[in-house]
C-alpha cells in the first residue's frame, strides 16, 4: 500500500490515505478511494509538506471541469515531480493528469466559460423561439432520428407462456388518442376484450387511456383516464402530446413496474417506445394499419405531419420487442419498411364467445319485437362505423334491389359515420324506411345484444387503399360468426380467408346436409349483383344460415377467440430471439464490463441497416454500404483494405466483422480478437453468409493471446479508446507484430468539431450536465448508442498525445478525418474534404514497428 495526499474539492482539507490501485492506472479508471477524515484549515502546500513521503496528490471534484485553482494546484504538483490524478467520487473515477492532459484541462475551462456566456444568451432566444411556435418540424425530426438510432428491443422475461396458474408480474396496456370517442366498434372491442384476456394472464395489470371505456368496467379491467392534453385540436396537438403523455405514463410505469408495456399504436404517439427504451421493459405494439394509408384512400385532403407520423412508427416497430398484425397485408407492409420479419405476428381479430353467442328463441324473439321484427321476417343485420372501405355504396345499392326480391327481408343496420347520410338518402328515395330500421351508434354490449335479433349477417367491404392492398382484420366479421347464422360477405383479402371454406352465390340450392365445413356466403368484392342474390338466396334457406352458421362459430371457438388471440401472442414471444447467451468474460475491471454490456446487446453499425432484414446478407451488405459510401467515405483508401494479400491481419474489436471482411476478400489472412462475444457472433455470421474464412477469438486487447510476432498488421477502429490501459494495449500490438509490420488504430479527437460543439457545448453546457458530470461521464453517456443503458468508457485524443503513447514504433503518420455534411452549415459543405482534416471526429494512427 501507497501513501497518498488527498485535497478536498474546495482546497481547504485534506487527508492521507493509502492505496494500492493508483500506481498502476494510466488515463481514466473506475475505482473507490477510502479517503477517511477530513483536516481542515490547512492550504494544499503545507498539507504537502507535513506529508513530504506521499507517491502523489488526489485533487477531488464535485463539478464536471476542474476550476482554475485546481488546475494551478495540479500544475504547481507536476513542477514538483508528483504524479497528480483528479477524482469524482460520484462517479467513482481517477484520471491521472500529465502535462499534455493539463494543457488540455485548461482549454476545457477556457471553453466552458465562454461557452456558459453564449449560452445564457442562445437559451434566452431558443425559449421566445419555441414560445412563439408550439410544433418545431426539424426539432421534432432530429429527437425522432436520434430515437430511432437507439431504439432497441428489450427481451421478454423467460417465464413466457404465461397460463392461469403461472402468471406474468405485471402489464400495462397503452392507447392515446384523445381525439376520438369510442362507445363502440371494432377498435373498441379489440382494446376491451384484448385488454381482459392479458389481464387474465397477469397479476396486476392496468389500461392508460384517454377516456372511459365502459365496457373494461364490466369486464373488471382496471383502467385509469389520462387527462387530455391543453391543447386537444389539430395536429400540432398530435404532435405536442407525447410530452404531455410522458411524465404520466412513465409514473405509472415506475408504480406498476410492468413486466411488459402493451401498446396499440396511435398516431404520432412514441411515448412507449420511449419508456421501453429508458426503463428497459419489453414492448408489445398493436399495429392495425397504416392510418396515413386510410387519411390517403378515404379522406379528403393529407396529414400536415405526415412525415412525423411515419418517423414515430420507425421508432415504435425498431423498439418494439414483439408487432402484433392483425393481417399478413400489414406485416408485408412492415417487412418491405425494414421492420424484422423475425419479431412480426400476424394475429388476425376475434371474437369474445360470451358476448358474442346465438340468441336463445325467447330471448331472440323479444329482442325481435322490440324492433318491431315479426317472427316471420328473415333479419339482415349490419353493423359499422361506416366508413370508407365498410363498402356502403355496395350495400346502398343493394338494399332496395333485396327488398324488391325479398318481401320478407328486413333489415338491422347499427352504427353511425360520415358514409351513413349517403346510404339514409338511399333508404328514404324508395321509401323502405319501414323495412330497414336504424338504431345509430349504440354501446359494444348493446350492440352485440341487438344482432341476436339477425338470422343473416353482411360485410360487403369492396376497396382496397390507394396504395395498398385492404389490409383490414374487421371486428364484425368474427362477430358475426360467434353469432352462428347465415353471412354474406366479400371475398376480399383475409375476409375471404377467414371465411374459407365458403359457397357463392351460385350455390345455394345445396342440401344444408352437404354442407360439411363451409362457413358462409363468398362475393365477388364491389360486386351488387352478386351481393343481392347471395342475401336474397340465403334468406330463403334458414337449413342452410344454420349449418354454415354453426361452422363458423366452430372456427371462432377453435382459432379466433380473443382468448387465443392473446395466448398466441405469448407463444410467439416466448420463441423470439432472446440475442447473445454467450458469456461475458470474467476482466474484473467495471469499464471492461460496460464495454461487454454495451456491445453483446447494441451491435456497432447494425443501426444504419433500415431496409434488409436482419441476419441476412443484405443487412450486413446494407450496413457496409452506409459505412463506406455516407458515413465514411475515406475509410477504404486510408485503412489500406485491398494492400495486404497474404499477410496476417489481427483486427482488436471486429464488431460485425464489416471492416475484416474487406481485408479477408482481398486476400488477406484474418483474426478477429473481440471483448464482445455478441460482436465476435455477428462476424462469424457475416463471415460465413460472404463465404469467408477467418479466425475468431474472446479475449481482453490488453492481453492478446497470441505468439511475439505473429502477425503483419495490427487494426483497430474505434476500439482502444475504450479499454482502461490503452498503453498496455499498444504495448501488446507492438509485441505481436513482426518486425516491420504495421499498426493502423483509429481514436477519438478532442480537437474536434464533433467534440467541442455536440458534446462540451451541447450536453455540457447547454443541457448543464458539466455542472455533476465530467467529460468523460457525459462521453459514456452519450457518445455510443446504446440500447440498455451501458455507460462504456470513451476518451478523446489529441495527436501529440497519440504521438507519445506509440513512441516505440517509427514513421508515425497521424490523420484527421471523419465530419459527414449535416453538421456543417449548407455553405460550408464544399469544404468538407478540408474541414474534416483540421477539425474531423476520428484520429488514424499509422505506425511501424522497427526492424
Amino acid at each position: 500500500m501507497t501513501d497518498y495526499l488527498y485535497i478536498a474539492p474546495g482546497l481547504d482539507a485534506w487527508a492521507v490515505f493509502s492505496s494500492d490501485v493508483l500506481e498502476a492506472t494510466t488515463e481514466r479508471h473506475k475505482t473507490i478511494l477510502h479517503i477517511g477524515a477530513l483536516t481542515n484549515g490547512a492550504g494544499p502546500h503545507r498539507a504537502l509538506e507535513a506529508n513530504s513521503q506521499v507517491a502523489g496528490v488526489v485533487v477531488g471534484l464535485n463539478k464536471g471541469v476542474a476550476g482554475r485553482e485546481q488546475l494551478r494546484l495540479a500544475s504547481r504538483m507536476l513542477r514538483r515531480h508528483l504524479r497528480v490524478w483528479f477524482y469524482w467520487p460520484g462517479e467513482q473515477v481517477v484520471e491521472c493528469i500529465d502535462r499534455e492532459r493539463l494543457r488540455s484541462l485548461w482549454r476545457h475551462w477556457t471553453a466552458v466559460l465562454a461557452f456558459d456566456k453564449v449560452g445564457r444568451r442562445v437559451n434566452r432566444l431558443v425559449a421566445v423561439y419555441r414560445d412563439a411556435f408550439p410544433v418545431h418540424r426539424d426539432i421534432v425530426i432530429d429527437k425522432l432520428s436520434r430515437m430511432r438510432l437507439n431504439a432497441r428491443p428489450v427481451p421478454f422475461a423467460r417465464q413466457l407462456p404465461p397460463d392461469r396458474a403461472h402468471k406474468i408480474v405485471a402489464g400495462l396496456y397503452l392507447r392515446t388518442d384523445f381525439w376520438t370517442s369510442n362507445i363502440s366498434g371494432g377498435s373498441y372491442g379489440h382494446t376491451c376484450y384484448v385488454a381482459k384476456e392479458l389481464a387474465a394472464l397477469t397479476e396486476r395489470f392496468a389500461c392508460l387511456l384517454t377516456q372511459r371505456f365502459a365496457l373494461l368496467d364490466t369486464l373488471g379491467v382496471h383502467q385509469v383516464t389520462m387527462d387530455a392534453p391543453p391543447e386537444a385540436e389539430g395536429e400540432d396537438a398530435i404532435i405536442t402530446a407525447p410530452s404531455h403523455y410522458y411524465p404520466i405514463v412513465k409514473a405509472a410505469c415506475q408504480l406498476l413496474r410492468p413486466s411488459f408495456i402493451y401498446e396499440r399504436l396511435c398516431l404520432g404517439n412514441c411515448v412507449a417506445a420511449s419508456l421501453s427504451h429508458e426503463l428497459q421493459i419489453p414492448y408489445v405494439v398493436e399495429y392495425n394499419g397504416s392510418e396515413i394509408s386510410m387519411q390517403r384512400s378515404f379522406d379528403t385532403g393529407s396529414l400536415l405531419y405526415e412525415d412525423v407520423y411515419l418517423r414515430v412508427e420507425e421508432v415504435a416497430f425498431r423498439q418494439a420487442t414483439l408487432i402484433s398484425v392483425i393481417s399478413s397485408a400489414v406485416r408485408d407492409d412492415l417487412v418491405a419498411r425494414g421492420v424484422d420479419a423475425r419479431k412480426i405476428l400476424v394475429n388476425p381479430n376475434g371474437a369474445d364467445l360470451d358476448n358474442y353467442a346465438p340468441a336463445q328463441p325467447d330471448e331472440k324473439r323479444r329482442i325481435r319485437a322490440e324492433l318491431g321484427f315479426s317472427e316471420d321476417d328473415r333479419v339482415v343485420g349490419f353493423t359499422g362505423t361506416f366508413g370508407g372501405w365498410h363498402g356502403i355504396d355496395v350495400l346502398s345499392a343493394a338494399v332496395p334491389k333485396i327488398c324488391a326480391a325479398a318481401p320478407h327481408v328486413q333489415f338491422l343496420v347499427i352504427g353511425d359515420g360520415a358514409h351513413k347520410p349517403a346510404f339514409d338518402a338511399e333508404v328514404d328515395k324508395h321509401h323502405l324506411n319501414d323495412r330497414v330500421r336504424r338504431v345509430g351508434r349504440v354501446p359494444q354490449q348493446e350492440g352485440a345484444r341487438l344482432l341476436k335479433a339477425c338470422d343473416i349477417y353482411v360485410s360487403p367491404h369492396n376497396a382496397h387503399m390507394i396504395d395498398s392492398k385492404f389490409f383490414g382484420s374487421p371486428t364484425k366479421v368474427f362477430e358475426y360468426m360467434a353469432m352462428g347464422g347465415g353471412i354474406v360477405a366479400s371475398d376480399l383479402e383475409q375476409i375471404g380467408e377467414v371465411l374459407a371454406p365458403a359457397l357463392r352465390p351460385g350455390e345455394l340450392d345445396r342440401p344444408s346436409e352437404a354442407v360439411t365445413t363451409e362457413r358462409a356466403v363468398l362475393c365477388a368484392p364491389g360486386d351488387v349483383e352478386e351481393f343481392v342474390a347471395g342475401v336474397v338466396g340465403l334468406a330463403g334457406r334458414p337449413d342452410l344460415c344454420a349449418a354454415l352458421g354453426a361452422n363458423a362459430r366452430q372456427a371462432v371457438a377453435d382459432h379466433y377467440s380473443w382468448r387465443q388471440h392473446v395466448a398466441r401472442l405469448w407463444t410467439f414471444a416466448a420463441e423470439l430471439p432472446r440475442g447473445s447467451d454467450a458469456r461475458p468474460l470474467t476482466t474484473g475491471d467495471a469499464y471492461k464490463d460496460q464495454v461487454q454490456n454495451q456491445w453483446n446487446n447494441t451491435p456497432v453499425g447494425s443501426e444504419t441497416a433500415s431496409d434488409a432484414q436482419p441476419h441476412t446478407l443484405d443487412w450486413f451488405v446494407e450496413v457496409e454500404r452506409y459505412r463506406y459510401e455516407v458515413y465514411a467515405h475515406w475509410m477504404p483508401s486510408v485503412m489500406e483494405f485491398d494492400r495486404h494479400p497474404e499477410e496476417d491481419v489481427l483486427e482488436i474489436g471486429g464488431g460485425m466483422g464489416t471492416d475484416l471482411a474487406q481485408f479477408a476478400r482481398n486476400g488477406a489472412r484474418v483474426t478477429d480478437l473481440d471483448l464482445s462475444a455478441g460482436h465476435l457472433q455477428l462476424a462469424q455470421e457475416n463471415f460465413r453468409l460472404r463465404g469467408l474464412t477467418g479466425r475468431f477469438v474472446h479475449h481482453d486487447a490488453e492481453s492478446l493471446p497470441f505468439d511475439d510476432a505473429s502477425f503483419d498488421l495490427v487494426y483497430a477502429n474505434g476500439v482502444l479508446h475504450h479499454t482502461p490501459n490503452t498503453a498496455r494495449a499498444i504495448a501488446e500490438i507492438r509485441r505481436v507484430l513482426r518486425p516491420g509490420g504495421r499498426v493502423f488504430a483509429m481514436f477519438y479527437a478532442e480537437n474536434s468539431l464533433h467534440y467541442w460543439r455536440n458534446l462540451v457545448w451541447h450536453f455540457g453546457v447547454s443541457k448543464g450536465e458539466l455542472s455533476r458530470l465530467s467529460m468523460g461521464d457525459i462521453m459514456s453517456r452519450r457518445v455510443e448508442r446504446t440500447g440498455n443503458e451501458a455507460r462504456p468508457l470513451v476518451k478523446v485524443y489529441t495527436k501529440p498525445r497519440l504521438r507519445r503513447a506509440f513512441k516505440d514504433f517509427c514513421r508515425i503518420a497521424v490523420l484527421q478525418r471523419q465530419m459527414t455534411p449535416e453538421i456543417l452549415p449548407r455553405w460550408l459543405v464544399p469544404a468538407l474534404p478540408v474541414l474534416e482534416r483540421l477539425s474531423g471526429w476520428n484520429l488514424i494512427v499509422k505506425a511501424t514497428r522497427p526492424t
